[in-house]
């Protein structure tokens, strides 16, 4: 088996998973049968061995340290007791983002609990179900789980032009929100509104920790976690939800109650974590026409080229990887 080893980059052979019981609930990935992986901004940090955020990411301690989150691929062994999968189905989903991770995807195989991946729906490529799943699950738990999204609720979209930005649009439609505004760059605008945005407001021409309209929305989601609810607590309704994709001391108690008290508002932010029920949402969806933003698609040979794509800042989507016969 070949893997993707940080930070050298070698190519070895010397992984060896051990059996697990069928009670586990466990399936199995076997040689060669990743199908596609996808670079996440997270890999720097792993591969650097940067112990925050790094170590709230991947187990940094395992030798070899082999990152990589996203998958789709083939199953080839099923342990006993899974009935909602079987050997050949294509599926997909995402490896967890904790210390207690150890292996990565960026190599022939992996392990994962069925409970943790999902069949990919017929008409759905392999490359884009690896893309879609991370930031579609985080969209889905950041506005549906701790915003409390639900129909006719008024949401602010931060980075609407990103991976993550681009998912959260088109899921807070599905999810019937009253209104959608969307904040990103100029040269994201158009495709914002082809997305479905409401309204779309442009950064660069407006400042908006100050020029939003006040109480205006239920629930802002900032995909960046380069803002906080004490910059944007004027623009949400009384009982409204702040959520960040990174983790602020404001929301946690006792802080967060202090802050709930005092505003009215409250500050949550979430780690996302895979699961079958929000796949296969993902796949309905998907085939009902949401769409996944991909930049390229690099055979793992050129993994270094990849990378250097995924760091240039230039890309318009998500880097992934050909794992099968991609080596």
């Amino acid at each position: 088996m070949k893997s993707i080893l940080h930070t050298t980059n070698e190519e070895k052979n010397n992984y060896d998973y051990e059996d697990i019981a069928a009670d586990d609930n466990v399936l199995y990935f076997l040689h060669s049968k990743v199908a596609y992986t996808a670079l996440d901004t997270a890999l720097h940090e792993v591969a650097n061995q940067t112990m925050i955020p790094g170590s709230l990411l991947h187990n940094l301690k395992v030798t070899p340290l082999d990152a990589g989150w996203y998958f789709s691929g083939i199953v080839e062994n099923i342990a006993e007791g899974v009935d909602n999968l079987k050997v050949g189905d294509a599926v997909h989903g995402h490896l967890q983002y904790s210390s207690k991770t150890k292996q990565g995807t960026l190599t022939d195989y992996i392990t994962v609990p069925a409970s943790e991946c999902a069949k990919i729906p017929e008409g759905i490529n392999m490359d884009v179900a690896a893309a879609v799943t991370t930031e579609a699950l985080t969209a889905i738990q950041a506005m549906r789980d701790k915003g409390g999204l639900s129909k006719g609720k008024s949401i602010l979209i931060i980075a609407a032009g990103g991976v993550v930005g681009t998912q959260a649009v088109q899921i807070a439609k599905v999810l019937k929100a009253g209104s959608v505004h969307a904040v990103c760059s100029t040269k994201d605008a158009s495709n914002a509104t082809k997305l479905g945005a409401d309204l779309v407001i442009d950064r660069t021409k407006k400042d908006i920790t100050k020029a939003l309209d006040a109480a205006s929305y239920d629930v802002i989601f900032d995909t960046t976690g380069k803002y906080s609810l004490m910059k944007m607590r004027y623009a949400m309704k009384k009982g409204g939800t702040f959520v960040s994709t990174i983790p602020k001391i404001t929301d946690y108690p006792p802080f967060s109650w202090i802050v709930g008290i005092a505003t009215g508002k409250h500050s949550k932010s979430l780690m996302v974590k895979c699961n079958r029920q929000d796949l296969e949402l993902v796949g309905e969806w998907m085939k009902s026409g949401m769409t996944v933003p991909i930049d390229s698609v690099y055979d793992i040979k050129d993994i270094d080229d990849a990378r250097e794509r995924q760091e240039s800042g230039k890309k318009s989507g998500r880097a992934v990887i050909k794992v099968a016969d991609g080596w």
